[in-house]
């Protein structure tokens, strides 16, 4: 009988270790996966104002005011060379 209950008290001992165990990693995965949540709204933001960014930036009016600004007009036809590529 003194046996069987050592063994009992060292199954019990072994299954609450695992409880534990298993709680902690459980938390851990928790963890983790609140930090990814939190960079994956992080991004979709950045990734959204970087959209909206470029919709400011490709914006005709911006592009042609631009150019007035520093002089820039489109090249003619006597400004244009045809670079030919030699086999």
């Amino acid at each position: 009988m003194n046996k069987l209950n050592i063994i009992l008290l060292l199954a019990a001992f072994a299954s609450g270790f695992a409880v534990v165990s298993v709680q902690n990693q459980s938390r851990q995965h928790f963890i983790a996966l609140d930090k990814a949540q939190k960079q994956e709204i992080k991004l979709e933001q950045d990734y959204a104002r970087l959209k909206l960014e470029q919709a400011r930036l490709s914006n005709h009016k911006l592009i042609k005011s631009a150019a007035e600004k520093q002089n820039l007009q489109p090249p003619s036809a006597h400004n244009t060379i045809m670079v030919e590529r030699r086999k």
